[in-house]
């Protein structure tokens, strides 16, 4: 009896002891898998951090080229107010000369000795013909961009060569060259506020464009009515100053544009120079 009670125990210890080691088997495996679980979870979350700090990376530059941009078009508009500015004086100045020539001939007399102020009649001529010629000569702020500001030199000759005042810093794409400094402008074709020459007459036309560079590369179009005709290319390396010419020959009719901008599509870096050591120009002239 007393072996059958041991054996009993020594059967339950074992059994109870290989149900415990079964039992931890079964944990140990259930930890490894949750891990498996935890480490794909963190690849996965890192992947997707990785994502955020490229798009974060992206958006920075976008903000970054977006101020560029906008600095570049600031400068532009106000560098185009001064322009507009200085035109309005000059034309207010012009009429204001006009008028006191007016006002000095009414206070003159009449070639036989009598006294204009004691015309009436006479007075109010004068003062019809001053608002007539005032009102005639009266334009607009969109038509004063439009106007040429030289006088016309030759009747059968045009001609012009303007060149840049001061470098261009970094400009942006589609960013139309405005050579304001108009050294010739025979015809009063071109124009120095917005840098396009509008073609007095029609015939064939020469024109040709020198863009200077330093430690820069860009590429430079020029349009005849608003359509690419021509471009020029150059990009140079560490402290390197070229220039790059281009120069085309076309038909176009009166009425019609020509102007020279950075190219619409590729990216440019640097400046584009112009100093008294050598300008960026624009230049053209009527061949027949």
């Amino acid at each position: 009896m007393f072996h059958a009670i041991i054996f009993c125990c020594t059967a339950l210890t074992i059994s109870y002891v290989n149900g415990n080691i079964d039992g931890d088997v079964i944990d140990v495996n259930t930890v490894y898998k949750e891990l498996v679980a935890l480490r794909e979870t963190v690849h996965g979350q890192n992947d997707r951090i990785s994502d955020l700090e490229r798009t974060i990376n992206n958006q920075r530059k976008t903000i970054q080229k977006l101020t560029t941009d906008k600095e570049t078009e600031i400068e532009y508009r106000t560098k185009i107010e001064r322009r507009l500015k200085i035109i309005e004086n000059n034309f207010v100045g012009k009429y204001s000369d006009l008028r006191s020539d007016f006002v000095n001939n009414d206070d003159t007399t009449s070639p036989n000795g009598a006294d204009n102020h004691g015309n009436t009649n006479d007075t109010d001529g004068l003062t019809g013909s001053y608002k007539g010629m005032v009102k005639t000569h009266a334009i607009s702020r969109k038509e004063r961009l439009l106007l040429p500001s030289n006088e016309i030199t030759s009747e059968h000759v045009v001609a012009f060569y303007a060149y840049l005042s001061k470098t261009e810093i970094n400009p942006s794409t589609h960013h139309t060259l405005i050579y304001d400094v108009a050294k010739t402008n025979a015809g009063n074709g071109y124009n120095a506020v917005t840098g396009i020459f509008t073609a007095p007459t029609a015939g064939t036309y020469v024109f040709t464009w020198v863009t200077r560079m330093y430690e820069a590369g860009h590429s430079t179009e020029i349009l005849v009515n608003n359509v690419v005709f021509g471009s020029s290319y150059l990009r140079i390396g560490h402290s390197n100053d070229v220039s790059v010419s281009g120069t085309v020959v076309t038909q176009i009719n009166k009425g019609e544009s020509v102007f020279v901008r950075v190219h619409s599509t590729l990216a440019g870096n640097g400046n584009i120079l112009s100093q008294d050591y050598g300008r960026s120009s624009f230049a053209g002239w009527l061949l027949h």
